[in-house]
Formats: C-alpha cells, sequence, structure tokens
C-alpha cells in the first residue's frame, strides 16, 4: 500500500508541477501576475483541491499551486 501512496503522490507532483510551468508560461512579463487566472488553470487547480475565487490572479493561483507541490513533497518524503 505504501508503494502505491508514493506512486500516488509523484503523479500528483508531476500533474501539479505541469500547471504550474502553464500558468508561468502564461505570465510573460512580471506584471502579467495581476491579471485573472486562465479558466483551464483555474478548473484543474479545483481538481487537485485547490479553492480558487472566480476572479483569482496568475500570480494567487501560481502561489497555491507551489504552495500545493512543496506540502506533498514534504509528505512524500515523510513517508
Amino acid at each position: 500500500m505504501e508503494n502505491a501512496n508514493e506512486s500516488s503522490r509523484a503523479d500528483l507532483i508531476a500533474r501539479l508541477s505541469k500547471l504550474e510551468y502553464a500558468i508561468r508560461q502564461s505570465m510573460t512579463v512580471r506584471e502579467d501576475q495581476d491579471e485573472p487566472a486562465y479558466p483551464e488553470h483555474k478548473d484543474e487547480a479545483e481538481r487537485y483541491g485547490i479553492s480558487a475565487e472566480a476572479d483569482v490572479t496568475k500570480g494567487d493561483l501560481l502561489n497555491a499551486v507551489q504552495t500545493l507541490v512543496r506540502a506533498t513533497q514534504k509528505k512524500s518524503q515523510q513517508g
């Protein structure tokens, strides 16, 4: 069962990292982080348990995704 949990966490980390990359790609300049997040990025984040308001910015969504990635990685390292 432990291997299944590790595999599941690794898969979640990989998917979240792809989402993080996609959000970063949508921000070509620093000022873009204040723009509204793309609906597809917000929808995907919500599938992973990130609850975001309708007017969430790219920067705020990116921070939430990064936080979840780090928390999942830490939990994975702790076993």
